[in-house]
């Protein structure tokens, strides 16, 4: 049955008026807190997973968790569109813009900030690896309220920061955040870029979609 309702085509003018503003906002606090703790309290970077020593492990696995991430979170998008009606997908411009903002800045410093230094640090102080664990989770689903998301979304992006926690809890020490940091970023482009935008490309050209209307709007 084709797929009916509003589509919405952004621009990358239209991620550039929300990016200009995540960035100082959201993206420098939560790369600076870890690192003014780490220098207050003179400990190294590895301490919240700033290390490589694994990494043709990490990229190893990285190709299979990467593409069931990928997977999950764009078969979710589109649930949430058919839900909606509303269907939210990047011009080609515009997917270039997102999912390197995606892949480059977001998830680096999220995983940076919620699974090395808040996971690390509760873990560290608690000496209990699952209460920090799904503590640093209900940290990361809430925060995400702060977008304004709904609960369906944050109630999927908790479980996705669960799947991220239990990937750097269970590694190799020292634990690194290479391998969970690929999989945001497969995650985040599933849902927000390069998912939906191939989801629509496909039941475009199969003829399974048909927008009442198209308009630009950002996509945060």
């Amino acid at each position: 049955m084709p797929a009916k309702g509003t589509l919405y085509r952004s621009t990358p003018a239209d991620s550039w008026s929300w990016i200009k503003i995540d960035v100082p906002t959201r993206l420098v606090p939560l790369t600076v807190a870890p690192i003014l703790y780490l220098w207050l309290r003179h400990r190294p970077a590895t301490d919240f997973g700033l290390t490589f020593s694994h990494a043709g492990r990490d990229l190893l696995l990285a190709v299979p968790l990467g593409l069931t991430a990928f997977a999950i979170a764009a078969v979710f998008h589109e649930y949430l569109s058919r839900r909606s009606h509303r269907w939210f997908v990047p011009d080609e411009p515009d997917l270039l813009v997102q999912s390197a903002y995606y892949v480059l800045l977001n998830a680096p410093i999220e995983e940076w900030f919620f699974r090395g230094f808040v996971q690390g640090s509760l873990i560290q102080w608690s000496h209990a690896p699952a209460a920090g664990l799904l503590a640093t989770t209900a940290i990361f689903g809430a925060y995400h309220f702060l977008g304004r998301w709904g609960w369906r979304q944050v109630t999927g992006t908790t479980v996705a920061g669960l799947a991220l926690g239990v990937i750097y809890l269970w590694q190799p020490g020292p634990p690194s955040l290479l391998l969970p940091t690929i999989v945001h970023a497969a995650f985040t482009c599933g849902f927000l870029s390069l998912g939906p935008y191939l989801i629509f490309s496909y039941r475009r050209v199969r003829g399974r979609f048909r927008p009442h209307a198209e308009a630009a709007t950002p996509v945060s």
